[in-house]
């Protein structure tokens, strides 16, 4: 009983076939199921928030740009108010007194006098400058302002100057004429000349009255008043320039050209108009016209930072934007991975149990929801998937009969085995079984007893083998053993004739005790080679051979084998174009009457020329061929037909009446219309039957005596001829030569070579015509080659002979010149026959 014997591997579950890299398609962007939940939840949170805040801004930017504009009026008219009660104060002063000195008649000292005593009580005005045609100017100033002056170092005369040329040069009447403001830079003080024309003359002269007035807090008003950064606040005068010399320029030179021309609105207007810049930037302008002083005031904003408030709104929009973008954003990542991240790792475990690795599972089954049971679910499937895979694998590649391995599973992992063993230095035997006569077992007790009958084989074999040694069966009645390890060819041959005894003891089926036996063919590693299927193809040749040898024995493989079934091969093919292209030909052997000394007979044999004098293979190779591939029968009835034809053909030449005898092969015996062929090939060529002869072996006969027998009863009813082929190779039954309908016993060649050298052959063939004539029958002689072996069978009164001593197969046409001739034979030292050329 075995003991740990090896089996062949378990059949392991595929592991997904990484893909080739260097054929790869360019990859195509996909999006998966958690980017899809992103942004659909992205949008569908910040999208609502994104349209209303837009049409949001929009309506605030129109919003803001009248309340832009209506900031630069106010900025504009504020600006232009403080003017005024900057200025109208001084102006009203010097109105009055310029009434007073004009009602007054004093001589010059004495309105100095009276302009000295009220200068302290001047609002707004710091000092006071007399000016008559013809005399030195006289200041007049607050002790105040003196005392800046004197600390300062600033000569009245140096640091007041008269604003106008000369006196002539003023208005001949009016009001008080402004000039431009002037900056005193020891006392950093701004000076705003106001003056003022006498109406009348001081001793005889013209007269000026020229106050001056402080514009520090008007221009530290204006400094601070810039409205925002890119724009800014301007007062110009009548010529467009900044009033204050150290004031920025406006933005551009359009903004200065406002304020030069000619005001076509009343004074005191504000508008705002938007203007653009030389270099392109869009600014509101707000313009104020004044009539007294004839200043223009300009309030200028760039349109971006007017709308500083929509900015900041676009920026806090976009911040919070940002946020509730990213608040979407992360509570969708936090739902797909809820989501589809079990959904993604169910696909990719659905990708390897469809490639077969069932050895995969889900993870996270455990949650309480629909995902969680759809988990599970899957879980299950796979597991009841991974168990109908085992047992479809074992179905696979196992006998389903007897439980072994089959052929399926020896080409897939005897492969491994055999490298290991290659590796490792070992020797490795397959062994090729057959059980003989399994056959006859199923076509007389069927196919269920068959099986039975393999079920008991398999387990016989499966309890004989060894350590190191399996089995696996191959289809039919074939099996293989793979035996590992092996010393050298006499263990082998212990292990293959240890089979085969145990295979000796019948087997009990039913009622029947039925004995098959085994042929084995061997092939070893490394001697044969490595490759699983050529050695299997080895060791089978070797048990084919083993059996055409005789059954119940075992042979090793060799390379004589191997040529042999390359060339079996490729005659198969070319024999098959033979057979379709009619290049086979009938070659006709004579038979001579010793006694007549005539060629009487002839026996019809099949050849195959190779159109160069010679033949392409000899009978005993191509005529076994063709009954194993079944070519045998086409190619018989063609011969039956051809010999027909050919012989009645000869008869109506009027050349000798032969008959001619055709061998008949088993397979063609055997076939239900074997009858109807032969009735039919006689009608068609018109030939008598008597003159047609078929060859038959001894194993035909014996294989159904009954069938047999009334076959060739009914053959013979016909007229044929009947001859026994090779009598005393086979079983030589005394019996059959009795009981059936026998012409001819054709004593084989091989005892008639041995008349002269071989005792035991001489009295063979003695006896067997000696018994052929005793029971009536006829002899033929084949294999004649001397005089010696003809006068020996002439002395035992043999009918016919037939060999190379009276001549060879001979063609068709060949063989009707040698019967033109009408050559004859003399008794036993008669010359042989000389053929035609």
């Amino acid at each position: 009983m075995q003991t740990d014997a090896p089996e062949l591997p378990e059949r392991s579950f595929p592991r997904p076939a990484a893909s080739s890299r260097s054929a790869a398609p360019a990859p195509v962007f996909i999006l998966g199921l958690r980017g899809k939940i992103v942004l659909f939840s992205v949008l569908l949170a910040a999208l609502p928030l994104l349209v209303s805040s837009l049409s949001m801004i929009d309506a605030t930017r129109g919003e803001l740009k009248s309340v832009v504009n209506d900031r630069l009026i106010a900025a504009a008219g504020s600006l232009m108010d403080e003017i005024r009660l900057t200025l109208e104060p001084a102006l009203q002063t010097l109105s009055l007194l310029r009434a007073g000195l004009d009602h007054l008649t004093l001589p010059v000292e004495g309105k100095v006098a009276l302009l000295h005593s009220g200068v302290e009580d001047l609002q707004g005005l710091e000092a006071l400058q007399l000016v008559v045609a013809g005399r030195p100017p006289v200041y007049l100033f607050k002790q105040r302002f003196k005392a800046r002056l004197d600390r300062a170092e600033v000569l009245p005369a140096q640091g007041l100057a008269m604003p106008v040329e000369s006196v002539s040069a003023l208005q001949a009447q009016g009001g008080v004429e402004v000039g431009e403001p002037f900056y005193l830079s020891g006392l950093d003080a701004w000076l705003l000349p106001l003056s003022v024309r006498l109406r009348e003359p001081i001793a005889g002269q013209e007269s000026l009255l020229v106050a001056y007035l402080d514009l520090g807090e008007l221009r530290r008003g204006l400094a601070g008043r810039d409205f925002v950064s890119g724009g800014g606040v301007w007062l110009l005068g009548p010529q467009g320039a900044p009033l204050f010399s150290g004031d920025r320029p406006p933005p551009a030179a359009g903004l200065a050209a406002l304020g030069r021309e000619p005001p076509t609105t009343p004074s005191g207007t504000v508008v705002v108009a938007p203007f653009r810049t030389e270099e392109g930037a869009a600014m509101l302008v707000a313009v104020g016209v004044m009539e007294n002083p004839p200043w223009t005031v300009l309030v200028a904003a760039s349109e971006q930072q007017a709308y500083a408030a929509v900015d900041r709104m676009q920026h806090d929009l976009v911040f919070w934007l940002a946020l509730g973008m990213a608040a979407a954003i992360v509570g969708a990542w936090v739902l797909a991975n809820r989501i589809a991240g079990p959904i993604r790792q169910m696909a990719r475990v659905t990708r390897r149990v469809g490639r077969g690795d069932f050895r995969v599972s889900i993870q996270g089954v455990a949650r309480r929801d629909e995902i969680g049971a759809l988990a599970q679910q899957l879980n299950f499937m796979i597991r009841g998937l991974a168990e109908s895979h085992q047992r479809l694998d074992h179905l696979a590649h196992h006998d389903s009969l007897t439980g072994l391995p089959n052929r399926r599973m020896v080409l897939e992992h005897l492969p491994r085995a055999l490298d290991e063993a290659r590796h490792g230095g070992e020797r490795v035997a397959l062994l090729f079984l057959d059980l003989d006569r399994f056959k006859n077992v199923n076509d007389s007790l069927g196919h269920a007893v068959g099986d039975r009958l393999l079920v008991k084989a398999a387990a016989r074999l499966r309890a004989c083998l060894g350590e190191g040694e399996m089995a696996a069966r191959l289809g039919g009645d074939e099996f293989l053993v793979v035996v590992r390890d092996v010393r050298d060819r006499q263990a082998v041959a212990a292990i293959a004739t240890r089979l085969i005894g145990t295979f000796a003891a019948p087997f009990q089926l039913l009622e029947n005790e039925l004995y098959v036996g085994l042929t084995i063919g061997i092939s070893l590693i490394p001697d044969d080679g490595f490759e699983v299927a050529e050695l299997i193809g080895k060791s089978d040749m070797a048990m084919y051979r083993a059996k055409e040898e005789g059954r119940g024995h075992y042979r090793f493989f060799d390379a004589d084998l191997k040529s042999k079934a390359v060339r079996k091969l490729s005659l198969d093919g070319r024999l098959r174009r033979a057979v379709d292209g009619g290049l086979l030909e009938v070659y006709y052997q004579p038979q001579v009457d010793i006694e007549r000394g005539r060629i009487v007979a002839t026996e019809a044999l099949l050849r195959w020329p190779d159109q160069q004098g010679g033949f392409v293979a000899s009978p005993s190779e191509f005529i076994p061929l063709a009954e194993e591939t079944g070519l045998i029968v086409a190619l018989g009835d063609w011969v039956m037909d051809s010999v027909c034809r050919q012989t009645r053909a000869w008869h109506l030449a009027g050349l000798p009446k032969v008959s001619a005898s055709v061998n008949v092969s088993a397979i063609q015996f055997r076939r239900p219309d074997f009858f109807r062929k032969v009735r039919q090939c006689l009608e068609g060529s018109h030939l008598d039957a008597g003159y047609l002869g078929l060859e038959l072996t001894e194993g035909v006969l014996l294989e159904d005596t009954r069938r047999s027998f009334k076959l060739m009863s009914e053959i013979k009813e016909m007229g044929i001829q009947v001859l026994i082929d090779d009598f005393g190779t086979g079983y030589s039954s005394l019996a059959y030569l009795r009981r059936l309908p026998i012409d001819y016993v054709k004593v084989a060649q091989e005892f008639v070579m041995g008349i002269g050298s071989n005792q035991n052959d001489a009295m063979i063939v003695g006896a067997v015509i000696a018994l052929a004539r005793s029971l009536g029958l006829k002899t033929i002689a084949e294999g004649v080659e001397n005089s010696d072996q003809l006068a020996f069978l002439a002395q035992r009164h043999c009918d016919l002979i037939q060999g190379y001593y009276f001549g060879r197969p001979l063609s068709a046409e060949r063989f009707q010149c040698l019967l033109g001739q009408e050559a004859r034979l003399g008794p036993s030292g008669s010359a042989p026959l000389e053929p035609c050329d």
